[in-house]
């Protein structure tokens, strides 16, 4: 059977681990993921959720019975994995650049519009 202070510690490793690489805050693992949403995937946030259940089957000594501790580490082991593979600095470095390109798209497209307009009108 699962001992609850190993699983809080687990789960509080977990959410310190989705705080630093995805930059979310939150006292919880439940608050962290919630505020992460779809910066996990979808097979991410399954994993995770089988924490937060963990963690109310473990406040009642009968229910603790129900955790699969197998389920448990492999859902632990793959959410490690993905969550050590991401790089912040990347992620932000990245997200600043479609920015970028983004607004320089919808300034070509605007100089494109002006320029028909003018040429349409015969003052080009």
């Amino acid at each position: 059977m699962l001992d609850t202070r190993e699983l809080e510690g687990r789960r509080a490793a977990l959410a310190e681990l989705i705080g630093t690489r995805l930059r979310v805050g939150g006292a919880t693992l439940e608050q962290r993921l919630k505020r992460a949403g779809r910066l996990l995937p979808r097979w991410a946030r399954r994993d995770a959720a089988r924490f937060v259940e963990a963690g109310r089957l473990a406040a009642h000594p009968k229910l603790a019975r129900q955790i699969d501790e197998t389920a448990l580490d492999k859902a632990e082991a793959r959410l490690r994995r993905y969550l050590t593979s991401i790089d912040p600095d990347e992620r932000r470095t990245t997200a600043r650049l479609h920015l970028a390109g983004g607004i320089v798209l919808k300034v070509l497209i605007i100089a494109a519009v002006f320029l028909a307009v003018l040429r349409w009108q015969g003052l080009l």
